[in-house]
């Protein structure tokens, strides 16, 4: 069986520095390839910017246009936040007590007004989001996250963080440039009518191997259902079936960092 849909996000980096853009150059014509393979199989992306990205596109039109284009074609944009809890921090934060270390490049209402100027129209809808706890934008209404290949294939659900912020949950798998990409397929196949099926990638990872991601935009093509960006998806399924409040989110803290990355297909 297939799912009731499928979705596809790229996971732009922050590249080790939080006050520089060279690994954005570098791999601004990595990310120009991705939508150029995902346009063959009628892939719709989701593209997730930690704001270094934001900041290396806005600094010139033409790629600025790029974007648009994107957009126009119906690929999503949204937005990455690697809090102060992940390896890769991005500079931006709600602790406090952070405001002193080297990398520090503002609070999260800092990033969210940046980002408001680069997605059109207005805020993201989509997002993922590290050291919830702390940073989670009241912006974002679509929580992506998850790692291992069985959130990959799950229901969205209702959840609330922090107490007060509400969104719907969106699980998904993360195929790096060297997983076993049958073990995803298998997975998918088990899909049931009312689940959706979530993959995400880093710009690195295609870099490394496209081919284990072309040969994954290929599979699910086969199948009949053609990826869908974040919020189209969520669009659509909600037209369809209701869906249940958990009380049990996926979060990095519990589910990502604490366990990156088992090849398994059973969450414990």
């Amino acid at each position: 069986m297939t799912p009731f849909g499928s979705f596809f996000i790229i996971h732009l980096e922050t590249g080790g520095d939080t006050k520089s853009l060279q690994s954005q150059e570098a791999y601004w014509p990595v990310l120009v390839e991705i939508i150029n393979l995902a346009d063959r199989y009628a892939a719709k992306l989701t593209l997730h910017f930690n704001p270094q990205w934001i900041e290396y596109i806005m600094q010139e039109r033409i790629k600025l246009a790029e974007i648009r284009k994107w957009q126009a074609m119906g690929h999503e944009m949204g937005l990455h936040h690697h809090g102060y809890d992940h390896d890769d921090w991005n500079g931006y934060t709600n602790r406090s007590d952070k405001e002193s270390e080297p990398g520090f490049r503002g609070n999260v209402q800092d990033m969210i007004q940046l980002a408001g100027r680069f997605f059109d129209p207005g805020q993201p809808l989509s997002g993922t989001i590290t050291d919830e706890e702390f940073d989670y934008p009241a912006s974002i209404k679509y929580d992506t996250q998850g790692i291992k290949l069985c959130h990959a294939r799950r229901k969205p659900k209702l959840v609330t963080l922090n107490s007060d912020t509400e969104m719907i949950q969106l699980g998904m798998a993360l195929l790096t440039w060297k997983r076993d990409i049958e073990n995803f397929k298998k997975e998918y196949m088990k899909s049931e009518k009312d689940e959706l099926f979530g993959v995400v990638t880093h710009e690195y990872d295609f870099a490394k191997n496209p081919v284990i991601i072309e040969k994954w935009l290929e599979f699910v093509y086969t199948t009949g259902v053609n990826i869908q960006t974040v919020s189209e998806i969520i669009a659509e399924y909600r037209q369809v079936y209701s869906m249940e409040h958990t009380d049990k989110p996926l979060t990095f803290k519990n589910d990502i960092k604490a366990k990156i990355p088992p090849a398994v297909s059973k969450c414990v």
